[in-house]
């Protein structure tokens, strides 16, 4: 008997309607003779209004507090769906990060999964049951409640898929499979039938929301066979495995609502700020690009106040003398598939003049990947456009689904 483990994100768990119909989902892929478990994210925008909550009655930012708070939506959405799957005559349990065996450090908001304990999810599969786990969420070794930051429960998914040496681990959300662009974005976007960890992972880096950055590398490091597919259909998904991609470009993502941080100063201490952002929750929606006396942060606006805030208090530390601060900006991400195919087209990249770009930067962490601010404004237009001249189907042979 095969184990399957489902993950549903917010977006496929918004209604009761909508968790009714992921649990009709979870029925067929029993149906067929699976054991499965299953990690659910909090229902639509619980988390930010959580958030919010607790900010309308106190300024302070407790960790442990906030933890035990945000915590709650996805335990909502767990024993919801348990109760529809129960409604419908299946036999299934809720159970939460710590109860499902998963061991944290203990660290608040950001905490990586140490080790999972799979016993307790063994024995209720073994009795038939449907296991739904709140995803984002773990136990740390005092019996704290952490969570695992964002897309945590996609690392969930893939952690618990390792720890059960599953036969798949399907991300399940509202889109139907990887696409070389966002659909929402560039509508002639198309769909890759299967894709490497490697490239997925860098399209995750650079803004595909598909999946999270850290869940894509944990499957890789584990060779969890990893599905994305769509939480209200059948079409399908996309594979994710070691097979290289045969294309010379593997997609184009865009940003919006970034903020740039312009830190300067003659002794810049590089290494030191780039420890201290593997530690956060920025690193994987963060561009890092540096010169020789300045070091530029692409961040996401929601990450400004946390950054801001750090670097006031580490200045001297840092050896940082001035942070100019841009927002609205929008970038733009063009991603091949080694570093000197970037090279060979870096010319006519730079030399297109129907794009407006105000600033082409290196990332230094990816070296294959050409990424250029551009106004807020033009930036889908842009991407649509860049799509066009480097995407074109008809030149590339894509393992592409239609």
């Amino acid at each position: 008997m095969a184990i399957i483990v489902q993950k549903y994100g917010g977006t496929s768990l918004q209604t009761t309607e909508k968790i009714k119909q992921a649990a009709d989902r979870i029925i067929g892929e029993q149906a067929k003779g699976n054991q499965m478990v299953v990690v659910v994210s909090a229902m639509g925008d619980t988390t930010n209004r959580l958030v919010q909550l607790s900010r309308e009655v106190s300024s302070c930012t407790n960790g442990r507090e906030k933890d035990l708070l945000l915590a709650t939506g996805e335990q909502v959405s767990c024993a919801l769906m348990a109760l529809a799957l129960q409604e419908k005559g299946l036999a299934s349990i809720a159970i939460t990060g710590g109860q499902a065996g998963i061991e944290v450090e203990h660290r608040h908001g950001n905490a990586e999964i140490t080790s999972i304990d799979t016993r307790k999810i063994k024995k209720e599969l073994q009795e038939g049951k449907i296991v739904i786990v709140a995803g984002f969420q773990g136990r740390a070794a005092n019996g704290e409640v952490c969570t695992l930051g964002r897309g945590g429960s996609d690392t969930t998914a893939t952690a618990l898929a390792a720890a059960l040496k599953a036969d798949r681990c399907d991300i399940c959300t509202d889109v139907d499979g990887v696409y070389a662009a966002d659909p929402r974005v560039i509508p002639n976007a198309q769909k890759y039938s299967s894709m490497d960890y490697d490239s997925l992972l860098t399209m995750a880096e650079m803004g595909a929301g598909v999946i999270h950055p850290r869940a894509v590398a944990h499957a890789k490091a584990y060779q969890v066979p990893l599905v994305v597919r769509s939480s209200f259909c059948e079409k399908p998904g996309t594979w994710i495995s070691n097979d290289p991609l045969p294309a010379s470009v593997a997609g184009v993502t865009y940003q919006t609502n970034l903020c740039h941080l312009r830190l300067s100063g003659s002794r810049l201490k590089k290494e030191k700020l780039w420890r201290w952002l593997k530690d956060t929750d920025v690193i994987g929606t963060t561009s890092v690009h540096s010169r020789l006396e300045e070091f530029i942060l692409v961040i996401k606006e929601d990450d400004l106040n946390q950054i801001i805030t750090y670097l006031d208090q580490s200045k001297d530390q840092l050896g940082i003398q001035a942070i100019q601060t841009e927002i609205e900006k929008a970038a733009i991400h063009l991603i091949f598939g080694k570093e000197e195919m970037k090279r060979k087209q870096n010319a006519s990249l730079n030399e297109k003049e129907w794009m407006p770009l105000e600033e082409i930067y290196h990332i230094d962490s990816h070296p294959a990947v050409w990424s250029a601010s551009v106004p807020e404004a033009h930036g889908k237009e842009l991407a649509r456009q860049l799509y066009d001249a480097f995407m074109n189907v008809k030149q590339h042979k894509f393992p592409l689904a239609y």
